[in-house]
């Protein structure tokens, strides 16, 4: 974070290094609550109303209230005054942590929940588009169970992490995650697409991905445009030999392009006209 800045932690203002969580806390302790991650310009949160919807769904899923102070329009107000308050006014990313309260140990004694939400200035603008490819490959160690958890972006992120070590290890810009099945998932951070002959395909939600906020996104931008998308689909890893492009989309940076995947090559043409739609069609007259 930039230097002063300023979280927002159940309803107050707290300087970004103040030590406002206990060590009993269960987000710490179990990984026990989820977060979402927002891609804001301005004083603006992009795609809110989607954000919260999943951000709702995950809570459900995990049997936690949802805090009173995080109603749509209150979650809205709330980032637009903690961008105001770090006086970050470009591309900048905010996350929004919701954790369960209480005491117990795996069973919890209660189910009223906390929020922490945060803002860090991002060193691109709107959605980057990268010029250099992306090089990446598959991420051979654990597999990702698909269950009812699996679409939740909870706080025990441990898989991504391990995929993450062995992206760093073998100096790769990102790492393919596979199902349980030996399909493809996700990747460490983003929602998987690959394009042939012209057609979008990227696994569906049952295949274990997370339900991506961009990834719904870009589906129903590219069929405005008039792209055949089929979302609900199973992926082998045979088809990374045979398409033409794969290009990967996160709430973050939008869409990204990938140059290699072992042998493969891809082109980026599809991606390309998509990243400067999305653009257009999310920041209007500021593109």
């Amino acid at each position: 974070m930039t230097q002063n800045a300023y979280i927002w932690y159940n309803g107050e203002f707290h300087r970004a290094d103040s030590l406002v969580l206990a060590v009993s806390n269960r987000a710490f302790r179990y990984g026990d609550g989820l977060f979402e991650t927002i891609h804001c310009y301005g004083t603006e949160p992009y795609h809110l109303e989607l954000h919260y919807e999943r951000l709702t769904k995950g809570l459900q899923i995990l049997e936690i209230e949802k805090p009173s102070s995080i109603s749509k329009v209150k979650l809205g107000e709330v980032i637009t005054k903690l961008l105001n308050k770090n006086r970050h006014f470009g591309s900048t990313r905010v996350r929004v942590s919701v954790f369960r309260n209480g005491k117990g140990l795996y069973t919890p004694e209660s189910s009223d929940a906390s929020i922490i939400v945060e803002s860090q200035p991002l060193d691109f603008k709107f959605y980057a588009y990268n010029q250099q490819g992306l090089i990446v490959d598959v991420y051979p160690d654990i597999k990702k169970s698909v269950n009812i958890l699996s679409t939740v972006k909870s706080c025990n992120a441990l898989l991504y992490v391990k995929a993450g070590l062995y992206r760093k290890r073998n100096l790769l810009d990102e790492c393919i995650i596979l199902n349980e099945f030996g399909r493809v998932a996700e990747t460490i951070s983003s929602n998987v697409f690959v394009v042939k002959r012209g057609e979008i395909f990227t696994p569906g939600l049952t295949e274990g991905c997370i339900p991506g906020i961009m990834r719904r996104v870009v589906i129903n931008l590219a069929r405005s445009l008039g792209y055949k998308v089929f979302d609900d689909v199973a992926l082998n890893t045979k088809v990374f030999s045979t398409c033409d492009e794969l290009f990967i989309t996160n709430a973050i940076s939008g869409i990204r392009w990938v140059l290699g995947l072992g042998s493969n090559r891809y082109f980026n043409t599809v991606s390309r006209h998509l990243s400067v739609e999305l653009n257009k069609a999310t920041f209007k007259d500021l593109v």
